[in-house]
């Protein structure tokens, strides 16, 4: 299986019924630049608010992207389970390799190595640079 060996953007947004919010991982200087947003509607659109960020080393990125298998994720739609009436609802995309694009979807229903990317992604924030 392929490997990402770089990566332009990587957004995932998590919707329920405390809010949205949005993780954001982006390329900065030879690193990698991890964002956590919340999402207010402001009587005309979405916007985003900081709340933390952190910086990390690009292979530190890299590895938690391969780690989590983001290429197998492409084209996933994770509809939500018969009967369940709450939970998370999530959208992520990703531009990686040069131009790869990478998109799934789902309703409290995520694929294999989303909380591997989740828990990665709330680790880095939590050990800010």
């Amino acid at each position: 299986m392929e490997n990402i060996v770089s990566f332009e953007i990587i957004t995932l947004r998590e919707s329920g019924m405390r809010g949205i919010c949005e993780y954001e991982l982006t390329p900065e200087d030879g690193k990698a630049k991890v964002a956590f947003y919340f999402l207010r509607w402001n009587g005309r659109e979405d916007e985003r608010i900081l709340s933390e960020s952190a910086v990390v080393s690009m292979d530190e990125a890299v590895a938690l992207l391969n780690k989590s298998n983001i290429l197998s994720w492409d084209g996933f739609r994770g509809e939500r389970p018969k009967g369940l009436l709450d939970g998370i609802d999530f959208r992520f995309t990703a531009n990686v390799n040069g131009g790869k694009k990478v998109t799934a979807s789902g309703s409290e229903n995520f694929p294999k190595g989303y909380r591997t990317f989740t828990n990665g992604l709330y680790e880095m924030l939590r050990a800010k640079n």
